[in-house]
């Protein structure tokens, strides 16, 4: 955490808020810029962890991480109701991949709906082409916001990246840049994991949104493991779908509720399947939800 304390010029008051100066963005097609929306939360979530994790360890967090986290700058324009990708960027100018849309997956920043959606609208629409990571995100942030169609358009984009005859992920269309591109790889697996099933890991609870796969008739996700513990889920029309735990202690009890008020959890019970309605759901270690 020193590094991030170092690169914070706490002297440059814009605004009562410290900066993070000539970084490079994750967008490619632009370096050296100041205040990268997505390294500065990036550096934000980072801190905050950090002093959580002083806590938990009974030591005593450097007062700095908490005004550095608390005072850094994230740049945001309040009238267009989206965040700028960096200080000086204008909405439309063309970007390479995914930047500012990582603030809210993979990194959980919490922020409005109409924010989020903004985020995803404005930049992709100016997304040069499309590497085969960035459109995996894209439709992770509308399946968030419950736009299954729109998720639908912008998921069935990464298959322009597969390459005949082997179906091998590429970096962009059209057989241009990288062959056989890991990173591709790896966003779409995302958005099948933690885009149509909706994982989202805490350190008490797993939760699940499953969603059937566009033009399917029924979509399996096995051997998901959280803490030990392994589930399979199917989902069929109308996203319903049935959850089992297939390994563990039995003398464990783990339950899944689902995520509104009022709704009772469920026990899982080893090898025994569960069906549910479809919808936002949490499975935790115990059968008290209020106590977990």
């Amino acid at each position: 955490k020193q590094w991030y304390q170092r690169r914070v010029r706490g002297v440059q008051w814009r605004g009562g808020e410290l900066v993070i100066d000539n970084v490079m963005d994750p967008d490619e097609y632009h370096s050296r810029v100041n205040n990268s929306a997505f390294t500065n939360s990036a550096v934000r979530v980072n801190l905050e962890f950090a002093v959580e994790a002083a806590g938990r360890l009974g030591e005593e967090p450097d007062p700095r991480w908490k005004v550095v986290a608390d005072g850094i700058k994230i740049p945001f324009d309040e009238s267009l109701r989206y965040h700028p990708e960096f200080d000086g960027y204008a909405q439309g100018t063309l970007i390479k991949q995914a930047s500012v849309v990582l603030i809210g997956y993979p990194l959980g920043v919490s922020m409005p709906d109409d924010v989020r959606r903004n985020d995803i609208r404005v930049y992709e629409k100016c997304t040069d082409k499309g590497p085969g990571m960035t459109y995996s995100m894209y439709s992770i942030g509308m399946l968030e916001l419950g736009d299954e169609a729109t998720a639908e358009e912008l998921f069935q984009i990464q298959f322009k990246n597969l390459r005949a005859p082997f179906k091998v992920w590429n970096e962009y269309p059209e057989y241009v840049g990288c062959t056989n591109f890991l990173t591709a790889m790896g966003g779409f697996l995302q958005s099948l994991l933690h885009g149509y099933l909706g994982i989202r890991v805490t350190e008490s609870s797993l939760y699940v949104t499953p969603r059937m796969l566009p033009g399917g008739s029924r979509t399996s996700f096995t051997g998901v493991t959280y803490q030990g513990e392994r589930f399979d889920f199917i989902v069929t029309q109308g996203n319903a779908f049935t959850v089992a735990r297939t390994t563990g202690n039995g003398f464990e009890v783990w339950s899944i509720v689902k995520c509104e008020e009022g709704s009772t959890p469920q026990p899982l019970i080893t090898g025994k399947e569960v069906s549910l309605s479809g919808g936002k759901y949490r499975i935790f270690l115990g059968d008290n939800w209020e106590l977990v």
